[in-house]
């Protein structure tokens, strides 16, 4: 079992406090002031959310991640290799910015490299489930020539 690790990003509210273990099960939790915590099970195709102990239903397209918080639907849209938009209820509300790192061979936490942008009009609420959904679900989407050539590197090796 490996060591628990953290880190913490700049919020707007204040400090976001970032756990996480990278082996042998992947789970981030996600904390600051004011905000719901957030435990997500970080993955591009098959992620799990819960906010404060209870589970959030997540859906998966093509492009994007969509996560319901009572009244509230977010949704996390790829917008090329390594850029996301966040949106609630429609409404823009951040822009995310992966690195290439994120697509590494091996890597457990697909955004925990990425920054966010939010816009005017936010709460902690959207902050905490945000920034889990960019850190567990990645901002970006490699493209099915880039999966395919990961897919045959990890299995290869």
């Amino acid at each position: 079992m490996s060591k628990l690790q953290q880190h913490v990003i700049d919020g707007p509210f204040g400090p976001i406090q970032v756990s996480h273990d990278r082996w042998p099960s992947v789970v981030a939790r996600v904390q600051g002031a004011g905000m719901p915590t957030v435990t997500v099970v970080p993955d591009r195709d098959h992620g799990a959310m819960n906010i404060n102990g209870h589970n959030v239903p997540t859906t998966r397209k093509s492009r994007s991640r969509t996560a319901v918080v009572g009244d509230r639907t977010y949704e996390l849209r790829s917008t090329n290799l390594r850029r996301a938009e966040l949106r609630r209820n429609g409404l823009l509300i951040a822009h995310a910015r992966g690195t290439y790192r994120s697509y590494a061979p091996g890597r457990t936490i697909p955004g925990l490299d990425a920054k966010v942008t939010w816009s005017q009009g936010i709460d902690p609420t959207d902050v905490a489930v945000g920034q889990s959904m960019v850190i567990g679900f990645g901002a970006g989407a490699p493209g099915m020539i880039l999966r395919t050539i990961f897919f045959w590197y990890d299995n290869l090796s």
